[in-house]
């Protein structure tokens, strides 16, 4: 017979206390009837999720005989996934346990007291985190089953999922900075009367300017002309005087 697994042997040491307390041994509550058996494992898991998803993984026992408790390690890559603590869903109606190791997760399940050992189909579900982009398998490496009267069957290399994909997440696009527009030069906005007409003055000043200086320069002319004739009749009536 194969050494049980320390913490199994936990376990069951906890459900026969129990047991005890209620003045009722484990053995004595469902006889054993045969070796803990079954007829094959699978696992199942999604075939792709992203970077950051969590999924299940579900490791079902087919065709069993006579199961009191069971211990079950899961190995899987932990550069791919991290098991989600506190996820693990066992049968109903016992104790259960987990331990997590480097790539790991081991679960202890023992029923309690007077519960009847189980048969047919046993299925638990592990959740997980995809951490990083990569593909990865979920193995059922270890696998014991012990029976009301504590007899234990162990097996290894039990089954494995097909691989699983983890997706890269997909990466936000940044949003383009806008870009200030250029303002219009004064009058070629036709949004923009006011700057249309000060360059309408503008240029009506500067032509204006422009158009002014020969009248300047003849009013100019004009006051030196009129300043040599009064020179003139000063000067005649100097000359007459002095005669």
């Amino acid at each position: 017979m194969h050494q049980k697994p320390r913490r199994l042997v936990r376990l069951l040491a906890v459900a026969g206390a129990i047991a005890a307390g209620l003045g009722l041994a484990v053995s004595a509550a469902v006889p054993a009837i045969a070796a803990p058996a079954k007829s094959s494992v699978t696992v199942s898991a999604p075939a792709s999720v992203t970077e950051g998803d969590t999924f299940d993984v579900t490791v079902t026992l087919h065709g069993t005989a006579d199961v009191y408790g069971f211990d079950a390690v899961v190995a899987f890559d932990p550069a791919v996934a991290a098991y989600v603590d506190g996820s693990a869903v066992a049968p109903a109606g016992g104790f259960d346990s987990v331990h997590t190791g480097p790539g790991t997760v081991e679960l202890a399940s023992t029923r309690l007291g007077t519960s009847p050992a189980l048969s047919g189909d046993i299925a638990f579900t592990l959740r997980f985190s995809a951490v990083a982009a990569g593909s990865t398998v979920f193995s059922l490496s270890t696998l014991s089953l012990v029976d009301a009267a504590s007899t234990v069957t162990a097996s290894t290399n039990d089954a494995s999922s097909p691989a699983v994909t983890v997706e890269p997440a997909a990466v936000p696009t940044p949003t383009p900075t806008p870009t200030p527009s250029a303002a219009p030069a004064a009058g070629t906005d036709p949004a923009d009367p006011v700057g249309s007409t000060a360059a309408t003055s503008a240029d009506d000043l500067a032509s204006t300017g422009s158009d002014v200086t020969p009248f300047a320069l003849a009013a100019l002319a004009l006051v030196i002309v009129g300043a040599a004739a009064v020179l003139v009749v000063v000067r005649r009536r100097r000359t007459g005087d002095a005669r």
